[in-house]
């Protein structure tokens, strides 16, 4: 029987670690890995009192949800000198590596989408993560360049549970502005606008067109119909584990930046 690799760890650094885009594409990265000898290694690592334990761990490589952006979190990695592989969304000057998706060109695609379909007023309802905030920024430049009017813009702080979506759209219809149609930055606003909605006797599309961009696929379980943008996360995570393990194996170098494909599914609510 041959010999198993020795584990050695990879460390998983993340804004928070029940962050719900990212379970599938961790799941995904962590099965490309485990057969190499390699396992995830989850923690609150971008907080500054874990940054020795952190160093103490001497992790193998790093798997970075979203953009690295923290100083000292940086300067460590670069210490280590282990490749990082940030995912979702990069940073500027990416540290090692990346395999994202180009955020702001999917909140201009759903600009254009809801400018084909005549919906002249639009909202946009997101959360306050780099993603999110990356694909509203995209949304807003798109509808101005194509003449929509942007009658409300919701930035949701938290945004966990259905409740937390619920929230966003009572605050957007508390604007007392009329749209025809909104633009959710993930499933969790997507489903929660139109379950409000329906509660306030809104017909979608009829009354207000909805459209979504899924991370995980749930929306259109929750919401029949739902048009979205998305990614395939398990995809990302399995690219991810595989930049990895080339970065570990020395097959490539650090640079690499792997952009997946942004998805439209055309459905009934828009």
């Amino acid at each position: 029987m041959p010999a198993l690799p020795s584990p050695a760890p990879v460390a998983v650094i993340a804004p928070r670690l029940d962050a719900g885009p990212a379970a599938r594409a961790l799941q995904a990265c962590g099965e490309r890995l485990a057969p190499a000898g390699y396992f995830l290694a989850a923690a609150p690592w971008q907080d500054a009192g874990t940054l020795p334990l952190l160093e103490a761990l001497r992790p193998a490589a790093a798997l970075v949800i979203g953009p690295l952006e923290d100083a000292a979190l940086r300067a460590a990695l670069t210490a280590m000198e282990i490749p990082v592989v940030e995912t979702w969304s990069a940073s500027p000057q990416t540290l090692d590596s990346a395999v994202a998706i180009d955020n702001a060109e999917a909140g201009r695609l759903a600009a254009r989408h809801l400018a084909d379909k005549r919906h002249p007023r639009v909202a946009c309802v997101s959360a306050d993560n780099p993603w999110e905030r990356a694909r509203r920024e995209g949304f807003i430049h798109g509808a101005a360049a194509l003449g929509l009017e942007l009658v409300a813009d919701i930035v949701q702080p938290e945004v966990q549970h259905m409740d937390d979506g619920r929230m966003a759209f009572l605050r957007l219809l508390a604007t007392n502005t009329i749209f025809d149609a909104v633009f959710c930055t993930s499933d969790l606003l997507a489903a929660a606008a139109v379950s409000e909605a329906h509660n306030r006797d809104l017909h979608v599309p009829q009354d207000l067109a909805v459209l979504g961009f899924t991370d995980d696929g749930s929306a259109v379980q929750w919401v029949q119909g739902l048009t979205t943008l998305g990614v395939d996360a398990a995809d990302l995570g399995r690219r991810a584990g595989q930049l990895l393990l080339d970065r570990l194996d020395g097959e490539r170098g650090p640079g690499q930046r792997d952009m997946l494909e942004v998805v439209f599914e055309i459905r009934l609510s828009t």
